[in-house]
């Protein structure tokens, strides 16, 4: 076989080879992150701090810090540093003489004026968005198609009174924030189950 012919037949082999792969069935990362992407978009994570009854929300707030988690004391300290609201801990004695840690937080001009307290939401900062895929299993019949994804997010969607610098303390609003979800294979592409 001359070399002409070799190099023919091996190209031939290769443009094959990649044919079936395309092919496989299998998911890459930007079907993984579309699904993803889907997923958020259907399902809005949205970082915001309410309270019961926000509508007839009487400022100043007062609330207790006992049973807040992360994301909660990363919105309220970004609202703090932003001057959209202020925010000070101090110890208050409840009706049955137990003294607990509370927050009192006051809305500011500069809060009132940027529409920064949403009467149904509360104080919200942003919206989860996915950045990448890191890794994904492949699929199989064990798994009966299922793929567990790692990937990042972090907030977007940003209102305009918020600057990232502000809210160093909330999980994704600085820096991008490592996640995992189990997606599998539907007629509409790869969604998370």
């Amino acid at each position: 076989m001359n070399s002409k012919k070799q190099t023919l037949a091996y190209g031939a082999l290769i443009a094959m080879a990649a044919a079936l792969t395309g092919c496989s069935g299998g998911p890459s990362k930007g079907d993984l992150k579309d699904g993803l992407a889907a997923y958020f978009k259907e399902k809005p994570q949205q970082a915001c701090w309410n309270v019961e009854n926000s509508q007839a929300v009487q400022w100043p707030i007062r609330i207790p810090i006992a049973g807040m988690d992360k994301t909660q004391r990363g919105i309220l300290d970004g609202v703090n540093r932003s001057g959209v609201a202020t925010v000070m801990s101090a110890p208050v004695q409840e009706g049955d003489g137990v003294t607990v840690m509370a927050l009192t937080i006051t809305l500011t001009d500069k809060g009132k004026d940027a529409k920064a307290w949403d009467p149904k939401k509360g104080f919200c900062v942003g919206t989860r968005e996915v950045q990448d895929v890191n890794e994904f299993t492949v699929p199989n019949k064990d798994t009966e198609g299922m793929t567990d994804v790692k990937f990042t997010w972090r907030y977007d969607d940003l209102p305009s009174w918020v600057d990232r610098d502000n809210f160093p303390e909330l999980p994704g609003m600085t820096a991008l924030v490592n996640d995992e979800a189990m997606m599998q294979k539907t007629n509409n592409g790869w969604r998370v189950q």
